[in-house]
């Protein structure tokens, strides 16, 4: 069994978490488009200046966001994990309340929504509405792929989880080599059943707990390593914005995409340490980390149905700038107010949605 985290490592986690939830939000948030933005999308209007700040961070700056989680999430199955057969059974029926259960219950939730909306005039002519398919069909499918797509996390890290005895051998006998591997299906967007990106990224915290180096994991303090990452942070994320405003090379904006979300994540990592100093309210970021789920489960389809409707009378570029900037922090205040006053109300019904992250 690895050896119990520290207290500094515990809160950095947390604290993180809260610049990576607030940074998924404004990755879901470009709006340019019809889709949702890919990492190798290129830009859909060239060099128009507005496109270019949303790509800049969207597709750059905030790029660390989704594989940080997956990180934690490895890094945290294994920190306490015994790879036996009642050390793996106890494991999962400790996973099931917080994943399985939210997943069902969202998933449930936010399908009824969009069946409810098709039925109103207002909503039909909106993309994410649209189908062809009755009501009980579109329930059905909801459940496997829900307009709340940001579920496709949990729905991983429930498969990562089942394969927990088979990762614990891959990375204990191999010493992490087996990152190799996952790091190349990662980059070739090889994905079978598992996520490419899921699996590599989930590996890599996975591979700090059972090799027992939280320590190095958690290490503070490096100030010329997080100057030198945090320049080459934006610089990666100008290459990238360039690149796709350049270029409609799929494989060329894909390689530097990765490239900036490693070192985002490097960036983000060792950055924080000094970040974290100047927090005056770090209560704050705790109470705010106890209301990340909502957010998490909350903020699509919200988001995007509020973008569609909003951009159908203006299509200008000072209209996307100024959405992208003021919807997203509305709908992250939003949802965090909704968790807040659910968990003063009703603590149990908060604790079943959230999974226990009360």
């Amino acid at each position: 069994m690895s050896k119990p985290m520290s207290k500094y490592l515990s809160r950095k986690i947390k604290f993180v978490s809260v610049f990576a939830m607030f940074a998924i939000v404004f990755v879901n948030s470009y709006n340019y488009g019809n889709g949702f933005l890919k990492p190798d999308s290129p830009t859909r209007r060239g060099f128009d200046p507005a496109e270019m700040f949303e790509y800049f961070f969207s597709n750059g700056m905030f790029a660390f966001a989704v594989p940080i989680f997956f990180i934690f999430s490895g890094f945290l199955l294994f920190i306490k994990y015994e790879n036996t057969v009642s050390g793996y059974f106890n494991k999962m029926q400790k996973r099931i309340f917080p994943l399985l259960v939210p997943y069902v219950i969202w998933a449930v939730i936010s399908g009824l929504a969009v069946v409810i909306l098709s039925n109103f005039k207002n909503f039909k002519d909106i993309a994410f509405i649209k189908s062809n398919l009755l009501p009980l069909e579109k329930i059905y499918m909801y459940l496997i792929n829900p307009p709340a797509f940001q579920l496709w996390f949990l729905r991983q890290v429930m498969l990562l989880t089942v394969l927990a005895p088979l990762l614990y051998v891959l990375i204990k006998y191999t010493k992490a080599f087996i990152l190799v591997p996952f790091g190349v299906l990662w980059l070739f967007n090889f994905d079978f059943i598992v996520n490419s990106q899921a699996l590599f990224y989930f590996s890599i915290g996975a591979a700090f707990a059972i090799l027992g180096k939280w320590r190095d994991f958690a290490r503070k303090d490096n100030r010329i390593p997080a100057a030198i990452f945090a320049v080459i942070w934006i610089g990666m994320s100008f290459a990238n914005m360039y690149i796709a405003a350049l270029t409609k090379n799929t494989v060329a904006i894909n390689i530097v995409h990765k490239i900036t979300e490693v070192v985002g994540i490097c960036g983000m990592w060792l950055v924080f340490d000094h970040i974290v100093k100047y927090i005056a309210s770090k209560k704050g970021m705790l109470l705010a980390s106890a209301h990340l789920f909502f957010v998490f489960v909350l903020h699509e389809p919200m988001l995007h149905i509020s973008y569609q409707m909003a951009l159908i009378p203006d299509n200008t570029g000072m209209s996307h700038f100024v959405l992208y900037i003021c919807l997203p922090i509305s709908i992250i205040a939003v949802c965090m107010i909704v968790s807040m006053v659910l968990r003063k109300i009703a603590r149990p019904v908060h604790k079943i949605l959230t999974g226990g992250r009360s």
